[in-house]
């Protein structure tokens, strides 16, 4: 800072150097405070990033154990992937299986006769395009009630091959059209994208010129192999739909795809060849392995968190040299909690495995964690559930035909009884008796109906027209039509239709008091069949106790109350009466990763210790923007105050001088 100069004469005092002196003489103290204040902050604040970054990868290694289907894995290997690929889920379980692969299925492809050109009219009107079966021996076809019938209009703006192509794939329909020039001109080609016997083709020309067996304008584009001539059918198959066809273990097996699900459960098979006269053998068996690695990955990761720890919040036992949060109540305490949860005891769980310690899993002076892999190994091979409950939150049943189904946050762990007082029902309409159905013509002028399913409406279904032969041709072809409607596809509603005694049954796929079926309208025919418009028998909900109270039911779920509160569980079928016990745990993973996620989240206790810090970072900033002015300030002060006494000093000095040289010249003074 530049100095005042004073007026009038000077004393020759080094006024700057005097008070930057004194300035600095101040700040040192304040800056040397303010610097170790800030050091240490520093120091915590690292200590503290690398705990929480030790805290996030043990958070990683306890995901791996959370879930229980996670740690079920099953190793699945074929004998030759080059003709089928094999992977399996936590649902499969250990088997050996011999696999011939007869047929490879196939979508059907159609292909037009050959045009000049692909931008020409081909008229106008519309396209019907379902999927289905054609039944070579009834001569009918059975739709897809997967699929849904679709219908494309087609007029000036896109009645070119290209326009007709265009149409077909912007309708996502479930078919690809494209163009091929093969040399002689131009060729519409539709490929079903699903491949399959029951995803063959059926495409209905409505042409407007008025005749629709024609082979002119719009009509050129129909298949449909229901007739009995060649009329319609003025596309040409190329491409044949074919189901895959397996034999496993002698068994023969038929799918649409060629990747077969369940056929062995949890397993899917993924065809890619015929096998021949070769077999090749498939075997699935439980990964302990895997297990074991995710367990000693947990245990390594918490050794790592401790030493992590020990550095930073604890004293070396060497150097006697303490670390930066040595003390820190924070991460002793969150430190604590996790050596309480790996503590945790599962005696009301589990019979056998009551705790980590009973897989070899200890815990050493220095908090540390030890694992007996050979005890580790056992354990997994011989009582893997209770190594589950353990680790994961998980439910289970002694019972076979009950499938444990989820819990809440707040459900309590144990076991719990559970009773079957009632088993659900499906909801039905009972058609009246119609006698003999031999024989039964429907004309095709009354023959629809509307049908309420689980709450969802119909819209017309209408039966095919032609003679049936009995019943229970009659019952089939209903079960397809009424389950290929598309409101009730979306919905979820599906049914089953059974000729007994004389009479139509039509049963809710759904069981439970939500489960209905009611006939809205339906045509003369249709009554004819016993069908009229009525309401149906509601089904009944399933009932039961869970741990020794009333549960709630709902279908085939019971979901439990008070101390089973929150626990639901599916009764897949058996008898009333006791149904062995249901178990729900909340293992050491599942504790563990709530903890973590707590600690670790925007708004846990770590993040609003760093905030402390970064606020108290900010506070010495602002003492030392204070501490400046402050001193600035001083400096002005000091430096006019040592300033005037200076010049002050200066005069006193130059009347000294003049009073010395007056007083030389007295007389008498030579």
């Amino acid at each position: 800072m530049p100095g005042i100069s004073p007026t009038g004469g000077s004393s020759g005092m080094d006024v700057d150097g005097l008070v930057n002196k004194l300035v600095t003489a101040e700040r040192l103290p304040v800056e040397t405070r303010l610097a170790r204040q800030e050091a240490k902050l520093q120091a915590d604040i690292s200590a503290l990033g690398s705990f929480r970054g030790a805290l996030a990868e043990f958070q990683t290694s306890v995901k791996g154990l959370r879930e229980s289907n996670e740690l079920h894995k099953i190793a699945a290997k074929s004998s030759n992937d080059d003709v089928v690929e094999v992977s399996a889920n936590h649902d499969a379980q250990d088997g050996d299986y011999q696999l011939e692969v007869v047929q490879l299925a196939r979508a059907q492809r159609l292909t037009s006769t050959v045009f000049d050109s692909d931008l020409e009219p081909m008229g106008n009107g519309k396209l019907t395009v379902q999927f289905g079966r054609f039944n070579p021996q009834t001569r009918q076809f059975e739709s897809n009630p997967k699929s849904s019938t679709q219908t494309l209009e087609i007029n000036d703006s896109n009645n070119s091959l290209r326009g007709i192509a265009a149409a077909i794939n912007q309708a996502n329909l479930g078919a690809h059209a494209s163009i091929i020039n093969d040399g002689n001109g131009y060729r519409l080609v539709i490929s079903a994208l699903a491949s399959g016997e029951h995803n063959q083709l059926r495409i209905i020309a409505d042409d407007a010129d008025g005749n629709n067996n024609d082979n002119a304008g719009l009509s050129r584009f129909s298949y449909d192999l229901t007739r009995g001539d060649t009329v319609g059918q003025n596309l040409s198959e190329t491409v044949h739909a074919k189901n895959a066809v397996i034999m496993l273990d002698g068994i023969e097996i038929s799918s649409d795809s060629n990747e077969v699900e369940n056929a062995i459960q949890g397993v899917t098979l993924k065809l890619k060849d015929t096998t021949n006269s070769d077999t090749v053998r498939i075997s699935t068996r439980f990964d302990g392995s895997a297990v074991k690695e995710s367990v000693q990955g947990f245990v390594k990761a918490f050794n790592e968190l401790n030493t992590v720890m020990q550095s930073v919040a604890g004293v070396d036992p060497k150097t006697k040299q303490a670390g930066p949060l040595a003390g820190d109540a924070t991460i002793r305490g969150i430190v604590d909690q996790i050596r309480r949860v790996n503590g945790s005891s599962f005696g009301g769980i589990n019979k056998n495995l009551v705790s980590l310690a009973s897989i070899g899993i200890d815990i050493q002076r220095d908090g540390s964690l030890t694992v007996d892999d050979s005890k580790l190994a056992k354990a997994i091979n011989d009582n893997f559930d209770e190594v589950t409950h353990l680790f994961s939150r998980t439910g289970s049943s002694t019972d076979p035909l009950v499938k444990f189904l989820t819990a809440n946050d707040n459900s309590t762990m144990g076991s719990y009884a559970l009773r079957v007082s009632q088993l659900p029902t499906h909801g039905y309409y009972l058609g009246a008796s119609s006698g003999d159905l031999d024989a039964y013509t429907l004309d095709g002028e009354k023959n629809s109906f509307i049908i309420k399913v689980d709450g969802v409406t119909s819209g017309p279904i209408v039966m095919p027209a032609k003679e049936y032969p009995d019943g229970k041709t009659i019952a089939a072809e209903l079960t397809r039509q009424i389950n290929g409607d598309n409101s009730l596809k979306r919905s979820g509603a599906a049914v089953t239709v059974r000729y007994v005694a004389d009479q139509l049954v039509i049963e809710s796929a759904k069981r439970g008091s939500q489960s209905q079926v009611d006939i809205i309208a339906a045509d003369a025919d249709i009554r004819g069949l016993g069908i009229d418009p009525a309401e149906g028998i509601a089904g009944t909900d399933i009932a039961g106790t869970l741990g020794n109270e009333p549960a709630e039911g709902s279908g085939n779920r019971l979901t439990g109350r008070k101390a089973a509160y929150g626990l639901q569980v599916e009764v897949l079928g058996g008898k009333t009466g006791d149904r062995g016990e249901v178990v729900f745990s909340r293992g050491v993973a599942e504790q563990l990763s709530a903890v973590l996620d707590d600690y670790l989240s925007n708004q846990g206790i770590i993040a609003t210790r760093n905030k402390g810090y970064d606020t108290r970072i900010k506070d010495i900033g602002g003492q030392r923007d204070q501490m400046e002015r402050h001193l600035a300030a001083t400096q002005q002060r000091l430096l006019k105050q040592y300033s005037s006494l200076d010049a002050l000093m200066g005069k006193m000095r130059d009347t000294s001088d003049n009073l010395a040289n007056s007083l030389a010249k007295l007389p008498g003074t030579r």
